[in-house]
């Protein structure tokens, strides 16, 4: 086999892991795609300087470097973005790796990476909630968001249940995060599948009758709720909420008692990283005390469970967390997204 051979077919198992994973993605994305991995080709790395990806907030990525290189003087360089846009650098740079460290807002595109072999192991002792971590101890959450149902104030009603939403019985205006845009709101298509099965489905498809609109990522979304063109936004991250109430915006964040997905943010080092220990020095420098406090004040779950919580999110009575299985998230993922599509994002009526 020639080189050239070899290349092409690293570029097709990219890119194939790429749109398994993201099977939304347009043309538009298609060259995006295209062009990283050009860029990829050409970029030298700086042993010197610690590369760390990450999805948003990017505020707090930017803490968390800013601080880690405060604190040991090790040089560190940020690219933020959404778990898509992050999970598309790393498919392009796989074969010339960019990155150190990666903190993604999903924990599925944190296992797809894990089974394209793109990991190494963490350092162990990192945190007290297993349930949100890698059982081989490749990825661990560092904190989470919840995802809920976004109101008004006058428009808020404590027993309001899913059901309430899937059976057509909330007349408000409701609108929903597109999962083709929203890692979370993929990650809430998911959960719910799992869950419920075909009556999911029915259910989505009945909310959509009644009214139900799909548009954008989740902050787009909530610009709808608070400019009162919308009375509720479905599988809303909860955390994004919490600062719009911070911001003074009369808006409840409502879980339902019977349960909300609770979606990790997992942190992970690249099998390319030229600074291992810099690499394990940052995943332990996010576990810290003062890290999961910053996380907090972002309004995020803390991984450490005696980590004080917001007191925004402290006062917001949270339900329990639906089960949730990664590596039958990521077995799923491609088509329950397919079916979100065209069954009801896409579908007239």
């Amino acid at each position: 086999m020639t080189r050239m051979d070899t290349d092409k077919d690293k570029l097709s198992g990219s890119m194939d892991m790429f749109f398994m994973a993201f099977p939304s993605v347009s043309i538009r994305g298609l060259i995006f795609f295209l062009l990283l991995l050009s860029v990829a080709a050409c970029e030298k790395r700086d042993a010197d300087i610690l590369v760390v990806y990450s999805a948003g907030p990017r505020g707090l990525a930017e803490w968390l470097c800013e601080s880690f290189e405060k604190q040991t003087g090790q040089k560190a360089k940020l690219y933020s973005a959404t778990t898509g846009e992050v999970m598309a650098k790393l498919m392009a740079e796989k074969y010339h790796p960019q990155a150190d460290v990666v903190i993604l807002a999903s924990p599925t595109a944190a296992e797809a990476l894990k089974q394209e072999k793109m990991l190494l192991p963490l350092p162990t002792g990192l945190t007290a909630r297993p349930d949100w971590d890698d059982k081989e101890g490749f990825y661990a959450g560092t904190a989470a968001s919840a995802l809920g149902i976004a109101m008004r104030d006058d428009q808020y009603n404590a027993s309001l249940e899913w059901m309430d939403i899937f059976s057509g019985k909330f007349q408000g205006k409701l609108l929903m995060p597109s999962p083709q845009q929203s890692g979370t709101s993929g990650e809430f298509i998911i959960a719910f599948n799992r869950k419920m099965g075909d009556a999911f489905w029915d259910g989505l498809k009945t909310a959509k009758k009644q009214g139900l609109q799909i548009s954008g990522p989740n902050s787009q979304a909530l610009s709808g709720l608070v400019l009162r063109s919308h009375d509720a936004v479905l599988a809303s991250a909860d955390y994004l909420v919490f600062k719009q109430i911070e911001k003074g915006e009369p808006l409840v964040m409502h879980f339902p008692a019977s349960g909300c997905p609770v979606i990790p943010r997992p942190i992970a080092v690249l099998n390319g990283t030229v600074n291992r220990d810099a690499a394990d020095a940052f995943v332990r420098f996010c576990f810290s005390s003062e890290a999961q406090n910053r996380m907090a004040a972002e309004h995020l779950i803390p991984a450490d469970p005696a980590t004080p919580l917001s007191p925004l999110r402290k006062k917001a009575a949270m339900s329990a967390a639906l089960p949730y299985d990664v590596a039958a998230a990521l077995e799923a993922q491609r088509d329950v997204l397919m079916r979100f599509k065209y069954e009801v994002e896409k579908k007239v009526r």
